[in-house]
C-alpha cells in the first residue's frame, strides 16, 4: 500500500525578484496542517549556494538549495516562489542517489499525472510546475527522516531600471545557515560593478581578463544584507548578443535604454476607478496605491471620479468631484472597503465609463469569472503585489490602449507621467527580409529600457528599431548584429523563448499547445510545461519521457526491450467500461422481487421502473429500446396490479404498479467547532456578518472556517452572502484543486451552477489526468443545460489516456460514468447526439433510487453505505442486496465516487450513512469535504435530486456513531 503526501511546505518566497525598494524575502519552510499553513521548525535550511551571471543588460542565477528533516517523520516539500513579469524558470535539478539529477520539459498534465503516479511507488520525483499568474512552485518526494535534499533552480531575468541605473537584485537568507556560498561574475563592463548591498564585507568584485568575479563561502553564516549590484546606464546605446541556432541562423538579443522624448499631455476630466477588494487585494501595498491616486489626482485642477469595488460583484461606490488634489473623500471609501470573496471580472459592467479612462487595482487573478467585453476607453492596470497575473494585465491594457503600471518596478512619479501623457512607444522593426520573429510583435510603452529578441538567418545584419507616438514613426535607430558578439555559452535562446511566450499568452486560449510545444523545446517552465525529474532510466521508458543526457543510453535500450511493458504505462476505461455496461444490464434485468426466506411477513410496494411504465421519453433512436419493450414486467406468481399473491416463501405480498413516492429528508450536518457557537439563533444577517469578519482575523488561512460560516449563512436564507464568504476558499490558495472541489460540491448545493461550471472547468484544465475531473465538469455543463457538451465530456472521462496507477485507483468509475452517460442520451435524446460513443456502452438504466457520495480529495477510503427497509446495509463487504440493492466499487485510494442503485423502491424507510474509512497522506490535512446526492426516479423524466454537502474528520461529527455519518433519509 502505497503512501502519498500531504506535507506541504512553502517558501514564501524562496526569492523575489524586485526592485531594491521591496524588502528582501527570508525562505521561511511552512507546512500544511489541517488546512493551513504553519512554520515547521524541523524542516532547516542546510545549505544557499547562488550563482550569479550577468552580461548587458539581462542576468542568470543559479540557485541551490539543501533542506535537512530534523523529525523522524518522512515528509512531502513544496517550495513556492513568485517571480516579476517577463521571467521564467528555465533550469531545475534535484538530487537523486547524491547525484544532482537535471529536469526535462514535459507538457503539464503529463507531468503531473506522472509525477504522482512515480510517488504512489514512494520513488523519489521531483516537479516544477508554473501556477496562476507568474508563480512557480515545486513538490518534491521523499524528504526522509533525518535526511537531506537539494534542489537547483535557474532563472533568467533583465537587469531592473532604478533612478538612472540598472540594478540587479538577490534577496539572501536572514537566518544562519551551516553552508553559504555566494559567486557573481559580470561580463564585458568596462568600469567595475556597484555594489550597493551585499552579505559580508569581504565580497568585493576583481577583475579577470574581461570579466569581474566576486565569490563569498562561509560557514555557519547569516548574511548580513541581500546582494545589490549597480550599473549605470547609457541611452541609445544598444547591447546586443548573438548565438548560433540549430536552423543556421542566429538568436539575437538587444538591450537599449530609451529616454522618450517631451512628452505629449493627455486631458483626463474623468477617472473610473476600479478597487479590486476579494479576499487577496488584502496582500497588496495599499499605500502605494493610494500615493498614486494622490499623485494623479493632484494633476488637475478638476476632475470627476467615479469608484466602484470588485469582488464576487461589482458594486458602485460613489461619484465624486476633485478639486485641487483634495481626495479625502474618495481615500475614506476605498478605506472603508471589506475585502471579502473572490474576484470576478465578469461582474463589471459594460456601462461603467464616459468619455474617461479606467485605473484597475487588482492582481490580475480572475478566479471567478474573466471581463468578457472590455471598455472603449484605456485602462490602466495597477500591480502592487508580487502575485500576479502580468501577461491578462498586459493584455487588457494593450487591448483597450492604456498600460500595465508594475509599481514594483516603476515610481509612482514614473506612474502619474505614463497615465498622464501619450505613451512613446516601439513601433516595431523597418522589414528585413532576413529578420524573423521579433518580440514584443505588437506597438509597446517605451519608457525606460527596452529588450528586443528575434532571429537573424544571416549575418552580418542591421536591425532598425522604430519609435513614435501612436502609430507615426518618428524616430529610427540602428542595431548592428555582428559575429564578434557572439555568446557560445548564453542562453539567448531563452530570452527569446520567455518574450515569444508572453505574446502568446496574450491569447492564451488559443495558444495553449504552442507555448507548450515551444517551452518543451525550450526547456522553459510555462502553464502548460512543468520541469520533472524521475528517479531512473524505467521510469523514463515506461512513461514515454526524453530523458536527460545521462540517462539516454540506458533508456533507449529498455525501449527497444520493453515495448509492450512501456505501452501498459498508459490506458483508458473504454474496455472496462463495455464489460462493466454487460453487467449493469444482467442486474437491470434480474428480478429481486422474492424476499429472503427469514422474512416470514412482509408487505411491500415494487414501484417505478421496469413494471408497466413507459420508458421512452419521446422519439428515440437507442437500439437498446427494442430490448426494453421485449422484457417481461414482474415474474410473481399470483394476482398482480395490488391483488395479493401466494408465494411459498411469502404469507403476503402486495405489488402496486405506480410512481415511486418518496420523501427525502436531508441531515443539516452542523459544525460542532468553537467559532459557530460565535451565531446565535436569534442573530441577524447584519450581525452574523460583522461576526464573521471579526472571527476572520483568527481563522483566516482556515479553510473550514469559510465552509461553515458560509452553510450558516444559507441556511439563513442569504445566498448571496453564503456565495461570497464561501469563494474566499479560491483566494486562499493558487490552482488549489481540493479548495476549489469543495467550492463546487457547495456552488451546487446552492443552485449557484453557472459559477460550478467556472470552478470546475479550473480543475479540468489543472487536472485533466483525473477522470473525476472531467465528470464534475460534465455534470456541471448539465446543471447548466449544455447537455451535448456534458455528454461529450462523461464520454471523455471514459476514452482519456491515464498513467497505469491512476487505472489502478479509480478502477471502477466506469460504472458511476455509464449511469450518467445513459441517462444525458435516454432523458435528452432529442437535443444530444450519441453518434461519436460506441453503441455497446448505450443502454436506458432508470432506477427509482440513485446516491453518488464524492470527496474532495486524494488518497482517502470513504464509504457509502444504505440500509433498507428490510434493515440490510449495503456497503463494501455487502455489494447487493435482497431486494436489488447495488453498490459500486470500493475506491480505497483516490476520490471516489461511490455509487447505490435500487430499480425498484420498496416501501418503507432508507437511511444513507458515510463512513470516513481513513486516510493515506503523511500527515492531517484537514477533514475533507464530500458530497452525497440522492436521486429518487434517477433517469426517467420525474427525477428529483438532494444534495449533502459536509466535512467529515472521522467520528469528529455530531451526527457521526462508530465512524458513521447519517447524512439522508427517505421513505417510500
Amino acid at each position: 500500500m502505497c503512501i502519498k503526501q500531504i506535507y506541504r511546505y512553502v517558501i514564501t518566497p524562496l526569492l523575489l525578484l524586485l526592485t531594491i525598494t521591496i524588502t528582501a524575502q527570508v525562505p521561511v519552510m511552512e507546512i500544511h496542517e489541517k488546512g493551513q499553513y504553519k512554520k515547521d521548525q524541523t524542516i532547516i535550511l542546510q545549505q544557499l549556494s547562488a550563482d550569479v551571471k550577468i552580461i548587458g543588460l539581462v542576468a542568470t542565477t543559479t540557485l541551490r538549495v539543501s533542506f535537512y528533516n530534523n523529525s523522524g517523520r518522512l515528509k512531502e516539500g513544496r517550495l513556492t516562489f513568485p517571480l516579476p513579469e517577463d521571467v521564467s524558470v528555465s533550469g531545475f535539478a534535484l538530487d537523486i542517489n547524491g547525484y544532482m539529477r537535471k529536469a526535462v520539459p514535459v507538457e503539464k498534465e503529463k507531468a503531473t499525472a506522472v509525477f504522482e503516479s512515480v510517488e504512489r511507488r514512494t520513488i523519489d520525483p521531483g516537479l516544477l510546475e508554473k501556477t496562476e499568474g507568474n508563480n512557480f512552485r515545486t513538490r518534491v518526494y521523499p524528504l526522509n527522516p533525518h535526511g537531506i535534499r537539494t534542489i537547483e533552480i535557474v532563472y533568467n531575468q533583465q537587469l531592473v531600471p532604478d533612478k538612472g541605473k540598472l540594478i540587479y537584485h538577490l534577496p539572501l537568507a536572514s537566518e544562519r545557515i551551516k553552508a553559504f556560498t555566494l559567486t557573481a561574475s559580470v561580463y564585458d563592463k568596462v568600469s567595475v560593478p556597484q555594489l550597493t548591498e551585499k552579505p559580508d564585507g569581504s565580497f568585493e568584485f576583481e577583475q579577470k581578463g574581461n570579466v569581474w568575479q566576486a565569490s563569498l563561502r562561509r560557514s555557519d553564516f547569516m548574511p548580513g544584507s541581500p546582494l545589490t549590484i549597480a550599473f549605470p546606464q547609457t541611452d541609445e546605446m544598444p547591447e546586443t548578443l548573438v548565438k548560433k541556432n540549430n536552423e543556421g541562423g542566429y538568436y539575437f538579443l538587444t538591450n537599449i535604454h530609451i529616454t522618450p522624448p517631451n512628452p505629449v499631455k493627455k486631458t483626463i476630466n474623468h477617472i473610473t476607478i476600479l478597487w479590486d477588494r476579494s479576499l487577496s487585494g488584502q496582500k497588496r501595498d495599499h499605500r502605494k496605491e493610494t500615493g498614486l491616486l494622490q499623485k494623479l489626482l493632484a494633476t488637475k485642477n478638476k476632475i470627476d471620479v467615479t469608484l466602484y469595488a470588485v469582488a464576487t460583484t461589482t458594486q458602485k461606490i460613489g461619484d465624486y468631484t476633485i478639486s485641487n488634489g483634495a481626495i479625502e473623500k474618495v481615500l475614506k471609501a476605498i478605506d472603508a472597503l471589506v475585502y471579502d470573496g473572490a474576484t470576478d471580472y465578469s461582474t463589471i459592467p459594460d456601462d461603467i465609463t464616459g468619455n474617461g479612462e479606467v485605473l484597475f487595482f487588482t492582481d490580475g487573478l480572475s478566479n471567478f469569472g474573466e471581463w468578457s467585453r472590455l471598455p472603449k476607453v484605456a485602462v490602466y492596470t495597477v500591480v502592487a503585489t508580487p502575485v500576479a497575473d502580468y501577461s491578462k494585465l498586459q493584455f487588457i491594457s494593450n487591448i483597450t490602449g492604456g498600460q500595465l503600471i508594475d509599481l514594483n518596478r516603476v515610481t509612482i512619479d514614473d506612474a502619474v507621467k505614463r497615465m498622464t501623457t501619450s505613451p512613446y512607444r516601439f513601433l516595431g522593426i523597418k522589414y528585413l527580409y532576413d529578420i524573423t520573429e521579433v518580440y514584443p510583435v505588437n506597438p509597446v510603452a517605451v519608457n525606460g529600457n527596452l529588450l528586443v529578441t528575434g532571429i537573424a538567418h544571416k549575418l552580418p545584419a542591421t536591425v532598425t528599431l522604430q519609435f513614435g507616438f501612436g502609430d507615426k514613426v518618428e524616430k529610427e535607430i540602428p542595431v548592428q548584429l555582428n559575429t564578434n558578439e557572439m555568446a557560445i555559452d548564453w542562453n539567448i535562446e531563452t530570452f527569446w523563448a520567455q518574450q515569444k511566450i508572453a505574446a502568446l499568452e496574450v491569447f492564451y486560449e488559443q495558444n495553449k499547445e504552442a507555448i507548450a510545444r515551444l517551452g518543451k523545446r525550450m526547456g522553459i517552465a510555462t502553464r502548460n510545461t512543468s520541469l520533472l525529474v524521475l528517479e531512473n532510466a524505467a521510469d523514463y521508458a515506461k512513461y514515454e519521457i526524453t530523458p536527460p543526457p545521462d540517462l539516454m543510453q540506458e533508456y533507449r535500450m529498455l525501449v527497444k526491450q520493453k515495448k509492450e511493458e512501456q505501452d501498459a504505462a498508459w490506458g483508458n476505461y473504454l474496455a472496462a467500461a463495455k464489460e462493466q455496461i454487460r453487467e449493469l444490464k444482467e442486474w437491470w434485468n434480474t428480478d429481486f422481487s422474492k424476499l429472503p426466506k427469514k422474512q416470514r411477513t412482509r408487505e411491500i410496494f415494487i414501484t417505478g421502473t421496469g413494471f408497466g411504465r413507459d420508458r421512452s421519453l419521446g422519439s428515440s433512436t437507442m437500439e437498446e429500446d427494442r430490448e426494453v419493450a421485449a422484457m417481461p414486467a414482474i415474474s410473481l406468481q399470483g394476482r398482480v396490479a395490488g391483488l395479493a399473491i401466494s408465494n411459498p416463501q411469502l404469507e403476503e405480498v402486495v405489488v402496486t404498479d405506480m410512481a415511486p413516492r418518496g420523501k427525502v429528508k436531508t441531515i443539516n450536518i452542523r459544525s460542532d467547532a468553537a467559532y459557530m457557537q460565535q451565531f446565535g439563533k436569534s442573530i441577524t444577517s447584519a450581525d452574523a456578518y460583522k461576526i464573521y469578519l471579526r472571527l476572520r482575523a483568527t481563522y483566516s488561512t482556515t479553510p473550514s472556517f469559510y465552509f461553515d460560516v458560509a452553510n450558516w449563512f444559507y441556511d439563513h436564507k442569504e445566498q448571496a452572502l453564503a456565495v461570497t464568504i464561501l469563494s474566499n476558499l479560491v483566494e486562499l490558495e493558487l490552482e488549489d484543486a481540493t479548495l476549489y472541489k469543495t467550492v463546487a460540491y457547495l456552488l451546487k448545493k446552492y443552485g449557484s451552477y453557472q459559477k460550478e461550471l467556472i470552478i470546475t472547468k479550473r480543475v479540468l484544465d489543472w487536472r485533466p489526468m483525473d477522470p473525476q475531473s472531467y465528470r464534475d465538469y460534465a455534470l456541471a455543463l448539465q446543471d447548466n443545460g449544455k447537455y451535448q457538451e456534458a455528454l461529450d465530456t462523461l464520454y471523455t472521462a471514459l476514452t482519456h489516456p491515464y498513467t497505469e496507477e491512476s487505472r489502478n485507483r479509480d478502477n471502477g468509475i466506469e460504472e458511476v460514468l455509464l449511469m450518467e452517460i445513459n441517462q444525458i442520451a435516454s432523458r435528452h435524446n432529442a437535443q444530444v447526439n450519441t453518434v461519436k460513443i460506441d453503441k455497446a456502452l448505450l443502454y436506458r438504466l432508470p432506477v427509482d433510487i440513485r446516491v453518488v457520495l464524492n470527496w474532495n480529495r486524494d488518497n482517502m477510503d470513504m464509504d457509502l453505505h444504505i440500509i433498507d427497509p428490510l434493515k440490510e446495509e449495503c456497503y463494501y463487504q455487502n455489494k447487493q442486496t435482497a431486494i436489488g440493492g447495488r453498490l459500486s466499487d470500493d475506491f480505497t485510494d483516490g476520490f471516489g465516487p461511490e455509487q447505490f442503485l435500487l430499480k425498484k423502491a420498496v416501501k418503507g424507510k432508507y437511511q444513507i450513512k458515510t463512513n470516513f474509512f481513513g486516510g493515506r497522506s503523511l500527515t492531517d490535512p484537514g477533514p475533507p469535504t464530500l458530497m452525497a446526492e440522492v436521486f429518487l426516479r434517477y433517469a426517467t423524466g420525474e427525477e428529483e435530486r438532494r444534495i449533502v454537502v459536509f466535512q467529515d474528520a472521522k467520528g469528529s461529527n455530531a451526527n457521526s456513531a462508530d465512524g458513521q455519518t447519517l447524512i439522508a433519509e427517505f421513505e417510500f
